[in-house]
């Protein structure tokens, strides 16, 4: 690892607030770590893409259809937001924790992710004090 590398990820480990695992004492354990890392993205991945099948296209059309207002959705949303960030930056601390190989490329979706999600979030708040 480059002294460059070294740096980027020690600052990853500050903002992240984690401590790095010591190395599995095994090729088997070290595979398992892995595996967990990936099973904690493909939820994430899993719980964005049902986020926004919820805030496109369940909730704008079913809630109306039962009578609920629409407006009544941007707190359901704001929650939803919520908790996709919270599983995004949770996952995240499992890469730098464990050492992924790949966690920088998933910084890069990550980061793309949470910034639209802070979007939405923004624009759900001035929404809800617009009602």
């Amino acid at each position: 690892m480059s002294l460059r590398a070294g740096r980027a990820d020690s600052l990853m480990i500050r903002l992240l607030l984690v401590k790095p695992a010591a190395a599995p004492a095994s090729a088997a354990g070290a595979a398992g770590t892995a595996r967990n890392a990936e099973n904690a993205l493909t939820l994430s991945l899993a719980f964005s893409g049902a986020r926004c099948i919820l805030q496109y296209a369940v909730l704008p059309f079913l809630l109306p259809l039962v009578g609920v207002a629409a407006d009544a959705t941007v707190p359901i949303l704001l929650l939803i937001n919520l908790a996709a960030m919270a599983s995004i930056y949770f996952s995240l601390r499992r890469f730098w924790t464990i050492g992924y190989a790949h966690r920088w490329r998933y910084l890069v979706v990550a980061a793309a992710a949470l910034v639209l999600l802070a979007a939405f979030t923004a624009y759900d708040i001035v929404k809800l004090g617009a009602s």
